[in-house]
């Protein structure tokens, strides 16, 4: 089942999928870490922009798609409906769980 994670507003770190929650990130001007159950990690941060890297990819990882700035929208498939100021990463797989800032997320 796909698993996508994602910023909105200047202030939630989404995650929609399998596992769905929202992680408060208000006033927050350092990276977040995260990692999932199935090996990807990395970072998001905000700064007008929500930014993800990806440090390693798991066997969950199908892709990262770039935010497309405030004047657009994303186009790609599974990314219709996200802020478009917003990197958006993909998942793939049955995740047991994906910790954000040292909490554990579950389905």
């Amino acid at each position: 089942m796909i698993t996508r994670i994602y910023g909105a507003s200047d202030d939630l770190i989404e995650i929609d999928g399998q596992i769905s929650d929202e992680v408060d990130n208000y006033s927050s001007d350092k990276p977040v870490k995260f990692k999932t159950s199935k090996g990807t990690k990395g970072t998001i941060t905000y700064n007008g922009e929500w930014k993800i890297y990806v440090k390693e990819g798991g066997s969950d990882f199908v892709i990262k798609i770039e935010s497309v700035g405030d004047d657009n929208i994303h186009t790609e498939e599974n990314t219709k409906d996200v802020p478009s100021y917003s990197d958006v990463l993909i998942l793939n797989g049955d995740l047991e769980w994906i910790k954000i800032n040292g909490k554990k997320y579950k389905p």
